[in-house]
């Protein structure tokens, strides 16, 4: 009985680390093929489930295997520390994400505007099931959202409308997310400009979309921006860092155009202050020259 036992170990090791292995091929296949080669977001959520469930056995095996060779002894060692290093590394990449989870709301779209939105209207036709869909669940999120990110509100400006819209279009543009779809305010369509652009995530390339509309007369204007995701309930707080990024983007293009602005920023940086750090000088430098905010 301890014979089979031990002959038994090596063949069962050996499949251990191959599981390990091909789970590793398909993650990796799955993230470079989504990445590069326009592989389907659905097909690469299929896939990765499909290389962490095989990671998960791998290690499930490998522990069953170490205590085999502990017990009666026998051959496999390595590739048993091979598919826990392999396999638990696997496992380790999304438990990563557990005090992300715990520590932030769960949602997938954010606005500076929940009770009125900027639609997808142009990107639309990009969320076809299995996707979230293009309505702002204001029920769910509206709340959430105020009670963990009250800062965002709309962006308010001391500029025309048309002035203020082009200014969006370059701090999109130098976020560098690709637009869909842009729609200068004019008089026909009641002064209200759009702007529609996809952003994607360095690493896997999920694609999220924003949404920004520009709205005002000839002295002042309103931003606002919303921020979805495509896919998944959680956006580990994607989406309201891209807002809050396009924000100071804004509002740094804003302040590039003010008389003096620029060479008061340069004169800023050029001062020698040792005591106070770069990123506080800057945010002092932005809080001075930026636009009304409410």
């Amino acid at each position: 009985m301890t014979l089979a036992k031990v002959e038994g170990a090596p063949a069962l090791a050996r499949w251990t680390g191959r599981i390990a292995l091909f789970s590793l091929v398909v993650l990796a296949f799955a993230i470079v093929g989504h990445r590069f080669f326009g592989l389907a977001t659905p097909v690469l959520l299929s896939l990765v489930q499909l290389a962490l469930a095989g990671a998960l056995v791998s290690v499930i095996l490998a522990v069953i295997v170490a205590v085999r060779i502990w017990r009666h002894g026998g051959v496999g060692t390595a590739r048993v520390v091979t598919a826990i290093v392999v396999g638990g590394g696997m496992l380790a990449w999304p438990l990563s994400f557990y005090p992300t989870i715990k520590r932030m709301p769960a949602i997938n779209d954010i606005t500076t505007s929940p009770a009125n939105p900027p639609p997808f209207n142009a990107l639309a036709g990009s969320r076809a099931a299995p996707a979230n869909g293009t309505a702002y669940d204001a029920s769910h999120f509206a709340a959430l959202q105020q009670t963990s990110y009250p800062d965002l509100v709309p962006l308010k400006v001391n500029r025309s409308c048309e002035e203020t819209f082009d200014l969006v279009v370059d701090a999109v543009r130098r976020e560098r997310m690709r637009i869909v779809r842009e729609t200068p305010p004019a008089e026909d369509n009641g002064r209200v400009g759009s702007l529609e652009a996809v952003d994607r995530t360095l690493i896997i390339g999920f694609n999220d979309d924003v949404a920004i509309r520009v709205t005002g007369d000839d002295a002042n204007a309103e931003v606002d921006i919303r921020s979805a995701s495509r896919y998944g309930r959680h956006d580990f707080g994607r989406n309201v860092a891209r807002v809050r990024d396009l924000l100071h983007e804004i509002v740094v293009r804003l302040e590039s155009t003010i008389p003096g602005a620029a060479e008061n920023r340069r004169k800023r940086k050029g001062s020698a202050e040792p005591e106070e750090a770069p990123s506080e000088r800057k945010g002092a430098g932005r809080r001075k020259a930026a636009p009304r905010r409410q």
